[in-house]
Order: C-alpha cells, then sequence, then structure tokens
C-alpha cells in the first residue's frame, strides 16, 4: 500500500475511537444524570443520592451577644439641704472641687457660711435651758400643791419641743458642709464662692464609675439562657484593642415591646475611672456548659414556625419536625425535641427529597471519591 493509504486509515481510526469516547461520555454523563436528579432517580424508582451524618450528644458552652452602653453604677444629685429655721438662703464660702475632679465618699464638696446657723444653734440651746429652768419650778410647786398635774406636763412637753429644735439647728449647722455620699467623679457644680443659694437649687452631680455598669440588650428569644452572676466579655468602642471582663448583677424584669430585647446591666471593675459613662460597645454573655443533642445547622429545614430534618431510616426518607434551640457552636445547632443521638440525617440533598423517598447515603460511591471510603463521615 501506498503511504498515504496508511494515512487515511490511521486517521479514519482515530476518528472512530474519538467518537466513542464522546459516546461513552454521554452515556456516563445521562447515567450521572438520571443518578444525581431527584426527579429522574425518582421516576425511575432508583434511590436519590444524599450524604448524612448522625445526630451526637455535645457538650457546648453557648456565648449570646448584644449592643450596649457604659453607664454610672451610682449617680447623686446634691442639692441644697432644707433648713429647720427662718434662715432659707446660704452663702458659699468654699468650694473643694469643680468638674471632673474624683472624689472620695465623705470628702467636702463645698461649705456654707455658718454664722448664722452658729446663732441659732445659740438661742436654741437658751431656749432648753430656760424649758429646763420652768420644768423644774413647774414640779417643785406640784410637790407644794401649788401647780396641777397637766401644767407639769405641758413643761415636760416644752422641755423636749425645744430639744428636738435644738437637735435640728444643729442639723443645719453640720450641713454647712456639704460632703459626697459616694466615691465617683464630679459632672456637674454649680456653686462658686461668695454665691448667695436658696430654695431647692441644684448644686453638683456625682456619678459612680468604680465598678462601672454596661447596660446590654440581651435578645428577648434568649431569656431562658440568662441567669444573674455569668461571666461577660465587654468591647468598647472608645478602646477597640481591649477586652473588659465583668458579671451579670441585674436583670430587668420587662422586655422592649419595641426592640425585643431585655436590658441587663453587667458590673465591671473600673479602678482608675478609665472607662466613662456613655460609651457604646458590644457584649457577650457566656451561659453555662451543657450538653444536648446536636445536628449541622445545614440539616436544619425552616418552614415557617417549624423546623424539619430529614431522617434515614431503612434506606428511606422520613421528615421529621423538631424543636431547635441557639446556635451552640459554630456549624451546629442544638435540637431539644424530635431526634435522638445516633439518628441518621441528610447534609446533603434534604431539600429535594419527599416523604418515603429511597435514598442512597453511600456517599463516596455515587460522588466517586472512593479514596475517601475510609474517611470519617
Amino acid at each position: 500500500m501506498r503511504p498515504h493509504t496508511f494515512r487515511r486509515l490511521g486517521g479514519a481510526f482515530v476518528l472512530c475511537c474519538i467518537i466513542a469516547a464522546v459516546a461513552a461520555w454521554q452515556w456516563q454523563a445521562r447515567e450521572a444524570l438520571q443518578a444525581w436528579s431527584p426527579d429522574i432517580a425518582r421516576a425511575a424508582d432508583e434511590p436519590i443520592p444524599v450524604r448524612t451524618v448522625k445526630a451526637e450528644q455535645r457538650e457546648f458552652a453557648e456565648t449570646i451577644g448584644g449592643t450596649a452602653v457604659t453607664m454610672p453604677s451610682q449617680s447623686v444629685v446634691i442639692t441644697i439641704p432644707d433648713s429647720s429655721s427662718e434662715a432659707l438662703d446660704r452663702e458659699v464660702t468654699v468650694v473643694n472641687c469643680g468638674v471632673g475632679s474624683t472624689v472620695g465618699k465623705g470628702d467636702t464638696l463645698l461649705e456654707f457660711n455658718p454664722t448664722l446657723f452658729e446663732q441659732i444653734v445659740g438661742e436654741r440651746e437658751a431656749l432648753v435651758e430656760q424649758a429646763k429652768e420652768e420644768f423644774a419650778i413647774m414640779t417643785k410647786l406640784h410637790e407644794k400643791k401649788a401647780a396641777s398635774g397637766l401644767e407639769v406636763k405641758n413643761a415636760e412637753v416644752a422641755v423636749r419641743s425645744a430639744e428636738l429644735q435644738l437637735g435640728l439647728a444643729k442639723r443645719d449647722l453640720e450641713l454647712c458642709k456639704v460632703m459626697s455620699p459616694i466615691n465617683g467623679v464630679v459632672e456637674l457644680m454649680e456653686a462658686a464662692p461668695q454665691m448667695r443659694l436658696s430654695g431647692q437649687s441644684e448644686l453638683a452631680v456625682i456619678h459612680q464609675l468604680d465598678p462601672i455598669y454596661v447596660q446590654m440588650d440581651y435578645p428577648m428569644e434568649r431569656c431562658d439562657s440568662l441567669a444573674e452572676g455569668q461571666t461577660a466579655e465587654i468591647v468598647l468602642d472608645a478602646f477597640p484593642q481591649d477586652k473588659f471582663t465583668g458579671k451579670v448583677v441585674r436583670v430587668s424584669p420587662v422586655v422592649s415591646t419595641k426592640t425585643r430585647v431585655l436590658p441587663v446591666l453587667i458590673e465591671v471593675a473600673n479602678p482608675d475611672n478609665r472607662i466613662r459613662a456613655g460609651i457604646a460597645g458590644y457584649a457577650r454573655v457566656a451561659c453555662a456548659k451543657s450538653s444536648g443533642t446536636a445536628v449541622p445547622s445545614i440539616a436544619v429545614i425552616k418552614n415557617q414556625q417549624k423546623a424539619m430534618v430529614v431522617r434515614v431510616e431503612n434506606n428511606r426518607a422520613k421528615l421529621q419536625e423538631v424543636r431547635t434551640g441557639g446556635v451552640v457552636q459554630a456549624g451546629y445547632v442544638e435540637v431539644l425535641d424530635g431526634l435522638k443521638s445516633g439518628d441518621e440525617i441528610v447534609v446533603y440533598g434534604q431539600d429535594a427529597v419527599k416523604e418515603n423517598d429511597a435514598v442512597n447515603a453511600n456517599w463516596q460511591e455515587w460522588s466517586g471519591r472512593s479514596d475517601l471510603a475510609a474517611a470519617p463521615k
């Protein structure tokens, strides 16, 4: 034969091989389509390919987060004290602190001129002595039958009334020194030396910042996970590189109907008053560790108010309603009711199967990954 004849025969052979390969590929693709398509597999009475895992018992620590803002643990508004005398106005003589000053409990914030109040105390001391002398005289007269028992009783009441008025005057004199009732930082100081103040004028506002409170917006849906004493971690916008640790000290009894959150107070140590009130941030509360049945969150099908999973039993799909809790750790959700540990649950193909469909859970076989046959599910 001539050389070009061999070349033609060789080309024809190669072409036939290509056609055969394409046909084989199309046949395999058709077979694969039948195996992978739920509708085709169901029509052909073939099992639908799925992948499954088993529900298992897990120990987990749930962490719930929410927006937060810092606030004083205690605030006091100091006003001019009430006076028992006719002296209604007071003259400021000394102011020992200003806005931003740190004060301790019992520190003198400011002082009023005590002269008038000292005079009132002196007058009332004299009235007490006078009342006592009159009571002594009336007692002697009563012994001599020169005064009635009622007159003696009235004299005794006069002594007690004078002593009461003296005590109030001494209290007014003590209140000429205004002292801080708490440890804190001064936010407002309205007094200045030589000012004359009267009525219920506001003198100062003091906030206690150590400890400082963090008010967290806790999700209403997770109220059952919350209790006083739980540990919390806080990140504040003013200190993005720092994490602060505190504990839940107060849980509001009322949920906000507008925001659907529960206000929670977290106490954080703040020894140097570094954290100021009004700083926004984010808080996370670590709930108590517990154990329960858990499945991958992708296995759960949400249908309005219901949650479903597809359980495999005797190579058949069974739709199972479940009651879920919160996400207990990355990728997993807690199942409170409807499953038990060891149940085989579909995590791939669950959206396509129907009740009692035949399924093939041997995913290494239908995926062609026989090299992973020994790998754990």
